[in-house]
C-alpha cells in the first residue's frame, strides 16, 4: 500500500512538471503576473479596494504556483524513498 502511494506521488509530480513546462500555462502564469502588478501600480493609493482585490489575485496564483511546486517535491521525496526501498 504504501509502495502505491510513493508511485501515485512521483506520477503527480511528472504531471505537474509537464504542467511547469507548458509553454502556454508558462506564458499565462507570466501575463497575468505582470497584468497585476501593472494593475496595482497604475492604481491610486487612496483605492484600498482594488488594490486589495489585486493583492488577492496576485497571492492566489502565487499560492497555484506553490501547490504546483509543492507537488513536485513530494514526488521527489517519495521517488527517493522508492529508491531506497530497493536497495
Amino acid at each position: 500500500m504504501r509502495e502505491g502511494k510513493l508511485r501515485h506521488d512521483v506520477e503527480r509530480a511528472a504531471k505537474a512538471e509537464a504542467l511547469l513546462r507548458d509553454p502556454t500555462l508558462v506564458e499565462a502564469f507570466d501575463t497575468l503576473e505582470t497584468n497585476f502588478i501593472e494593475a496595482w501600480r497604475n492604481s491610486s493609493v487612496a483605492d484600498t479596494d482594488n488594490r486589495e482585490r489585486i493583492y488577492h489575485l496576485l497571492s492566489a496564483l502565487q499560492a497555484l504556483k506553490g501547490q504546483i511546486h509543492s507537488v513536485i517535491e513530494s514526488g521527489k521525496v517519495a521517488q527517493a524513498n522508492l529508491d531506497n526501498t530497493k536497495k
